[in-house]
């Protein structure tokens, strides 16, 4: 059994927030993880965050681009795809069942204490 049982429910949350936030508009790795923080209230590695990106790459949810800037070297602006947006409404649909989970379990439970 885990230690922090929260911890177990939230594994991986990072990856369908990204998405989320990438069908709101496309974004760069730092600004990602910036905005996990900020609107999904997820702390994740940047490394982590860049393996991620590479594996939803791999399966097809994203696509990324060169984007030069004239601040400094260019970087990858990361989208998503018809594809990833199908994933993510699996995940959805996925969430929402494990959140009436959740309420049901905290409604038996309240009856209890």
């Amino acid at each position: 059994m885990r230690k922090h049982c929260s911890l177990a429910v939230l594994e991986n949350f990072f990856e369908p927030c990204t998405l989320l936030l990438l069908a709101q508009s496309p974004s760069y790795g730092y600004e990602l993880q910036r905005k996990l923080t900020q609107d999904c209230h997820c702390s994740v590695n940047i490394g982590n965050l860049y393996r991620s990106l590479a594996r939803m790459k791999l399966a097809g949810y994203i696509k990324q681009k060169k984007h030069e800037s004239t601040l400094g070297p260019a970087r990858m602006m990361y989208a998503i795809t018809p594809k990833g947006k199908a994933h993510l409404a699996a995940w959805a649909t996925a969430l929402n069942h494990t959140h009436q989970s959740l309420s049901k379990f905290i409604t038996n439970y309240s009856q209890i204490t």
